[in-house]
């Protein structure tokens, strides 16, 4: 999928990233590779449950601490056999594959700046979680303290990562106001001081934009960041990412179940459904001629305003994707979306199709893309 590990700031390479529950292991993510450019915009999206957000929390490195959580919050005794298996053959410096089984954590490599994240002790993440790599989480509950001033809180990761205690209070409060005023929070020198009740929705989306922008990272993930605002707020809220990533030569992460977000905000795209990347490539290439069932399945079952219009004059009908999502637990044989793929064969009811690349840049999981009609909206 990449031109040279040089063109790269992040790069994941057969990502998994399964954990445990009553009902056996969920493979949230299973085996996806992509690249994030310097100063590139790369989208992830997908239907709900597709394991969008396990990508952004393995490269944060929190996927396992979350995991473990519920699974000692359920604590059967599967759970607990399989997580002292993960644990035996991290000691051991081996993987799954060696070990003879599928086990719970994030396996693979994540790649940033050329180090391997997944192979760093806690003290060492830290140093790049929140500092080089910052998150703007999926929506707001709990993401503010609603009894803190926005300027504390939006300085909060400049206190933190002083390690060497040099900043001076005065520098912190003009870089607060600087990242407050680029993500457009009006009167910011005087409402600095207020708290996040005191702000609208978007306006308090648009602090934690701020709060992930306060250490000018390299990478920023915003995972659902337009959830639950109606189609003004969003647009608010996805222009001061574009006008920081213009501004601070920044890359961006973006995760989200909106095709309208990802024509807005992308420049590469990949489709998610079932913990597989069905599909890769230029945001132009998969919003308008999608390659795979499934993201023409998925951009048909709720396709944007502008695209409205194509489709009627094109004669085609938007509805709704047949049948429901895979059971993570228990995936079906083939490919994963061979249970509502209209094209299915035997063949993609057999074997797993080969992750391969169908034009320059374009990335398919699919056996059958070379059969398939023309599709262009």
């Amino acid at each position: 999928m990449q031109d040279s590990s040089s063109d790269y700031l992040l790069e994941v390479e057969n990502l998994r990233a399964f954990h445990t529950s009553k009902t056996g292991l969920i493979r949230a993510v299973n085996g996806i590779s992509f690249g994030v450019k310097e100063g590139e915009s790369v989208g992830i999206f997908g239907e709900s449950g597709a394991g969008k957000s396990s990508i952004a929390l393995s490269i944060l490195g929190i996927f396992n601490k979350v995991s473990r959580f519920y699974a000692t919050a359920s604590a059967s005794e599967e759970s607990e056999r399989l997580w002292a298996l993960h644990d035996k053959a991290r000691k051991k410096g081996m993987t799954p594959e060696e070990m003879g089984e599928e086990l719970p954590g994030v396996w693979g490599r994540v790649l940033f700046k050329g180090k391997d994240l997944l192979a760093l002790k806690e003290k060492e993440l830290r140093k790049v979680r929140g500092n080089e790599i910052t998150y703007v989480p999926q929506g707001l509950a709990g993401s503010l303290n609603p009894y803190t001033e926005i300027d504390l809180q939006t300085a909060e990761a400049l206190w933190a990562h002083d390690d060497d205690d040099i900043l001076w209070e005065r520098e912190v409060a003009r870089r607060v106001l600087e990242v407050l005023d680029l993500v457009e929070i009006g009167d910011v020198d005087i409402r600095k001081s207020l708290k996040p009740g005191e702000f609208s929705l978007g306006e308090d989306q648009r602090i934690l934009i701020a709060m992930a922008l306060i250490m000018e990272p390299s990478l920023m993930i915003a995972d659902e960041p337009t959830t639950a605002v109606d189609v003004g707020v969003q647009q608010r809220i996805l222009d001061a990412i574009i006008l920081a990533k213009e501004r601070l030569g920044l890359s961006v992460l973006m995760i989200s179940n909106d095709q309208g977000v990802m024509a807005e905000t992308a420049d590469r795209v990949g489709v998610m459904s079932a913990g597989k990347l069905m599909e890769f490539g230029d945001v132009h290439t998969i919003l308008k001629s999608p390659g795979h069932p499934f993201t023409r399945a998925f951009i048909m079952s709720n396709p944007p305003m502008e695209l409205m219009r194509t489709i009627r004059e094109k004669g085609l009908r938007i509805r709704g994707i047949p049948g429901n999502p895979p059971d993570m637990a228990n995936p079906p044989a083939g490919c994963p979306f061979n249970p509502r793929c209209e094209y299915a064969k035997e063949v993609c009811r057999e074997q797993m199709p080969e992750y391969r690349e169908v034009e320059r840049g374009h990335w398919m999981l699919c056996h059958r893309y070379e059969e398939l009609p023309e599709f262009i909206l």
